[in-house]
């Protein structure tokens, strides 16, 4: 074969995998409809693993899935394969992606086939199967969800990851919490019975740093995933708060009170000596690295009032980003580097906001609906989640980046949230 038409073939294969459905920065009015079948041959399972794909989908903010009940007989009258499905009828339907799928009991266990199809090729764009126990089969569709945001927007989604955050058990105590990125299978990560706060994951997503109350004072711990293998890592006589787990590095940043103020510190993960990067009058705290751990930005009273500074990890010439707000606090640096979240205060409560690495182009993400605070990216730098009081206590609820589809994903109170890195 001529060596240009093997090169040719090869660019058009390329391409034509590589088709973009759904733009990363589309807006958030013009949503992707998307009709997802019952699985066959599941039952009530195969309504469940439907419902977590169509939930997942929604609370991405980039779909309009279509209302189960208005193709339910077509789900039924066509089978699972390319062959067996009656393309003309979904795009009449103006159907733009159909998923289909049936369960296959396997002993104890159960065999999910799952398809994403183009009804306009009509085409499969992705095929799965999963064999999983009962507990599991939520943990499939988020799995398939995750292919489905893959395959349409070139990006792998984050409905596999976790989120930490800090919850009030009683009047006194908080402890720490880990939930999937949609709200579900929420458990206690601690059982301390006293204050625990501000988790921050590890990069590999196996351990949480977090502060706590357990000795009297607030130190810094470190503990598995699992709530198993707790270690103590400061023994300050102060206050050790705000920790940050180094997404490169085995170091954690912290602030502290050292020398009468409140500056951040540096140590690493065996708990060795801590080391101050800070040294400015006025309180210094809530840090967070950048994507490659070699700056870190966080918020410091050094120019009077709470404000959002940036600075080399290892310490340095601190550069303000902020100038504008009553006060600025609890900054999040997006996994992808090109944005900073974080909460202002200039009406009285506090509000998510978004801005350049370098201060520039500040936009508002939350606006008087309660308290908005402590912001976090998710791994792909797509969504936010963050806590409110907007429904009188507080929750933890999930937005797009540019502040759309505000979505609670608590069901009961949450603080302090931390969006875990991708571990499947």
């Amino acid at each position: 074969m001529n060596i240009f038409l093997v090169f040719l073939l090869l660019f058009i294969s390329v391409t034509a995998q590589a088709r973009i459905y759904i733009p990363i920065d589309q807006p958030s009015d013009k949503k992707f409809p998307i009709a997802i079948c019952n699985l066959d041959g599941g039952g009530k399972f195969g309504r469940e693993v439907a419902d977590v794909i169509r939930s997942d989908l929604t609370l991405s903010g980039y779909f309009y899935v279509l209302p189960f009940n208005t193709y339910e007989a077509r789900c039924d009258e066509d089978g699972t394969d390319l062959a067996s499905i009656r393309f003309d009828v979904w795009k009449a339907m103006e159907t733009q992606a159909l998923v289909k799928g049936k369960i296959e009991k396997i002993g104890s266990e159960f065999a999910l086939h799952l398809s994403l199809f183009d009804p306009h090729g009509p085409s499969v764009l992705v095929e799965k199967q999963f064999q999983e126990k009962n507990d599991d089969m939520r943990h499939a569709a988020h799995k398939f969800s995750d292919d489905i945001m893959e395959a349409l927007t070139g990006i792998r989604g984050v409905f596999t990851t976790k989120i930490a955050y800090a919850s009030a058990t009683n009047k006194q105590n908080k402890e720490i919490l880990v939930m999937d990125m949609d709200g579900q299978n929420a458990r206690k990560v601690t059982k301390l019975k006293t204050i625990s706060l501000s988790p921050s994951w590890s990069p590999k997503g196996d351990q949480l740093v977090f502060s706590s109350y357990k000795d009297g004072r607030p130190n810094l711990y470190v503990i598995g995933r699992d709530g198993k293998n707790m270690d103590r890592l400061t023994t300050s006589s102060g206050i050790s708060i705000s920790p940050t787990w180094s997404p490169v590095a085995n170091t954690i940043l912290f602030a502290a009170s050292g020398q009468g103020e409140v500056d951040l510190y540096r140590i690493s993960t065996n708990g060795r000596r801590a080391t101050a990067i800070t040294n400015a009058s006025g309180i210094d705290l809530a840090p967070d690295f950048s994507p490659d751990g070699s700056e870190v930005v966080f918020a410091s009273e050094r120019a009077g009032k709470l404000h959002i500074f940036k600075m080399p990890a290892s310490g340095g010439e601190a550069t303000r980003l902020t100038y504008v707000g009553y006060q600025n606090d609890m900054p999040s640096w997006s996994p992808m580097g090109d944005k900073i979240a974080f909460a202002g205060r200039d009406l009285g409560t506090f509000d998510i906001f978004i801005m350049n690495p370098d201060g520039s182009n500040i936009q508002r993400l939350t606006i008087r609906s309660g308290s908005n605070e402590s912001p976090s990216f998710s791994p792909d730098g797509r969504f936010i989640v963050f806590s409110s009081t907007r429904d009188g206590g507080s929750g933890i609820y999930l937005m797009r980046a540019d502040g759309s589809n505000q979505t609670r994903i608590s069901d009961g109170h949450g603080m302090l949230p931390d969006w875990g890195p991708r571990n499947d």
